[in-house]
């Protein structure tokens, strides 16, 4: 754990500098006195585990209105120099281009400091402290308490003149206005302190040409609007005018354009439709109006297409529709018939007026009722809300096909399928050559298994084909063909669960992995090595070695080094050498004869340290090593020897190698699906 001694001193400071800060004055030009730095001078004092830090460490300052919670008021990252005794010192502000703001401390309302390493916690947050001269350099902008503003003096008046006349405008107080804006963006006040941004209002043009858009940039009318609208009461279509006795108004009409392709002109051409209210009967007692539909393609003026609603609801229709059974005809009466098992027939037949009825013996349904009749077509298919199929002994619903899909399901919104069981598999597939079974989702998930108990989906494979290498088949499969993806997703959602799991029975591979892999987070393994071809018999044979551990996260240095003309050699590490590790070891050896006096000569300091002690033009090899103490590793150290939780004591990683049965195997009892996985494998195919 890092801790930071301060300076109460540059504590004091900070406040010191706030209420200076709040206490310049505009009235004084740049030109007149120097400008106040707004920065303040800090030093403290890192320590880890009792060992102080050093070199090039970032610190984080932040400052809060409050001693615990809350978001910063304001903060900055420094790369800080730290001495080898912990010691460093910063200016607060220096990474700004403006320093400290002003506002920060003008509240005059109490200010806590808090400081963390290296991206670590936060250390307990500190008071600012006040000064007294600094509580009255804040007062210097006020008299007996009061704003400056509160004691200005209204214009000279002039005989004959008002006083708003005699005023300039530049004499008025006007409120402080900041933000950033963009040309032609109507403004938005972003706070209650006077701050502007844009807002979704766009204006092109001006006066009787203006245009406002909302989400567009680009408004192609009076108003355009790229979204949705809700409208909390009536849209109002007015009239073009106020009716005389020469001629009524129409209303504003209401567009509805579609597009259409014309494969001769190889365009695409607008598809026109209007709706809108037309005077009836105009200077007449008996006026009136009716809703007509107009229509043009392309850019053409709309034009009446006939059909018409009037002010009763009754419909004119364009000139040509016809209508079936219209005239005289010759029928005298018309009759019905049905199959008297399915259906009840009264009122047949009707040879003037009446009605003719028709009534299900037995009501469709998509039960398991006797009778009930479904819909089917050609090819003997049917379609129902729910269906269910009640197999004793054997599967309830089956399909068979010999090319497509033997059974299949569609939604729209909800599943496609759904298959449950309580005690055995809620869907079984199987293919002699194609999927056995496949979930499409265009914006959703293409299968979801669920499970309370165990696996919600699992994928067996009985090794019965392979391929030309004797691998294969595979129980699951996950492929992405998109820019971006994953093939296999596994999540889990608790902190005692596994987000995927592998396991080999037989004592094969648990997985395998065709390319890099990063792991973002802890490896933890029984043991580690590399595998490759063997470089002297690469087709066939392997190499393996094994990985070098150790108690701590330890980093390798090492080289060869050639000593001066006085025995000396400088070895220089990485830049990141002393930011990524602590705690050096080191070690020499002479090539080509002996060298006793070899030795260290100075440790590890800005990335160098030094060999003497040797003959001139001696070769020397070297090791050092250091502990990693980055913001990951202070995090996570590795515990050495840990206390198995509650409910894995008495079981084993690899139970066998303590004689004791597999059911003691700690993979086994935090995941029991493994010993169900063979008796899943035997479930019944479709024959």
């Amino acid at each position: 754990m890092k801790r930071f001694l301060y300076s109460p001193s540059v504590l004091a400071g900070v406040l010191l500098l706030g209420s200076l800060l709040s206490a310049q004055q505009a009235a004084v030009s740049p030109s007149a006195a120097a400008v106040v730095p707004r920065l303040v001078n800090f030093s403290g004092k890192a320590i880890d585990q009792g060992k102080a830090l050093s070199g090039v460490t970032g610190i984080t300052f932040s400052i809060y209105s409050g001693e615990s919670g809350g978001s910063p008021l304001w903060m900055e990252t420094q790369n800080v120099q730290v001495d080898s005794r912990g010691n460093y010192s910063a200016q607060l502000g220096a990474t700004k281009s403006d320093g400290l703001p002003l506002e920060l401390f003008a509240s005059g309302e109490a200010r806590w400091l808090g400081v963390r390493v290296n991206g670590g916690e936060e250390q307990a947050r500190v008071l600012l402290l006040s000064v007294p001269y600094a509580l009255k350099a804040a007062d210097s902008q006020t008299l007996g308490g009061l704003p400056a503003s509160a004691f200005m003096l209204a214009g000279t008046v002039a005989p004959g003149n008002s006083p708003s006349s005699a005023m300039s405008p530049a004499e008025n107080a006007t409120a402080a206005i900041s933000g950033t804006g963009t040309t032609d963006f109507l403004p938005l006040w972003t706070n209650s302190t006077g701050t502007l941004g844009n807002s979704v209002l766009f204006q092109s043009g001006s006066g009787n040409t203006a245009k406002i858009g909302i989400n567009t940039t680009t408004p192609a009318a009076t108003l355009d609007v790229n979204g949705g609208e809700n409208v909390h009461g009536i849209l109002n279509m007015t009239a073009t005018g106020t009716a005389t006795a020469t001629a009524g108004k129409n209303s504003q009409p209401q567009d509805f354009s579609a597009s259409v392709f014309n494969k001769t002109t190889a365009t695409a051409v607008t598809q026109k439709f209007q709706w809108q209210a037309e005077p009836v009967g105009n200077d007449t007692a008996t006026a009136s109006g009716a809703m007509s539909l107009l229509y043009a393609t392309g850019t053409a003026a709309p034009a009446e297409t006939g059909l018409k609603i009037n002010s009763k609801g009754v419909l004119t229709f364009a000139a040509g529709q016809t209508f079936p059974g219209t005239g005289k005809g010759t029928v005298t009466s018309v009759g019905l018939s049905a199959p008297t098992t399915d259906f009840t027939v009264s009122g047949s037949p009707v040879t003037g007026a009446g009605t003719l009825a028709l009534k299900w013996t037995t009501a469709p349904t998509s039960a398991d009722t006797a009778n009930a009749i479904v819909k089917r077509d050609g090819a003997g298919a049917f379609q129902g809300g729910r269906i269910s199929g009640n197999g004793v002994g054997d599967f309830g619903v089956t399909g068979q096909t010999d090319t497509v899909v033997g059974v299949g399901g569609f939604a729209n919104s909800g599943y496609g399928m759904q298959a449950s069981s309580n005690t055995n598999l809620g869907l079984f597939g199987e293919s002699n050559s194609s999927y056995g079974i496949e979930g499409y989702s265009s914006g959703s998930y293409g299968i979801v298994g669920i499970s309370g108990y165990t696996a919600g989906i699992v994928g067996i494979s009985d090794g019965s084909g392979s391929t030309t290498t004797g691998y294969g088949p595979d129980g699951v499969v996950g492929v992405t063909s998109g820019t971006f993806g994953t093939g296999v997703v596994a999540i889990s959602t608790t902190a005692n669960g596994t987000g995927f799991l592998g396991v080999n029975q037989a004592g094969g591979q648990a997985g395998f992995f065709d390319g890099s892999v990063d792991v973002a987070g802890a490896l933890s393994k029984s043991s580690g090595t590399f595998k490759i071809d063997h470089p002297q018999d690469p087709a066939n044979k392997y190499l393996y070695h094994s990985f070098v551990e150790s108690p701590d996260m330890m980093n390798i240095y090492n080289g060869d080094v050639t000593l001066d003309a006085n025995g000396l050699a400088t070895v220089t590490l990485p830049s990141y050498f002393e930011s990524l590790n602590q705690d050096f070891r080191y070690q020499l050896t002479a090539i080509g004869g002996p060298g006793p006096n070899l030795h260290i000569a100075t440790k590890v300091q800005n990335n160098t340290f030094k060999i003497g002690g040797g003959q001139p033009g001696m070769e020397v090899s070297w090791q050092v090593t250091g502990v990693r103490h980055d913001s990951w590793a202070n995090a996570h150290r590795v515990q050495v020897e840990v206390e198995k939780p509650a409910g894995e004591k008495g079981l084993y990683i690899h139970p066998e190698l303590f004689g004791a049965p597999q059911e003691k195997s700690i993979a086994s009892a935090h995941h029991p699906e493994i010993s169900r996985v063979a008796a899943t494998s035997a479930a019944k195919r479709i024959k």
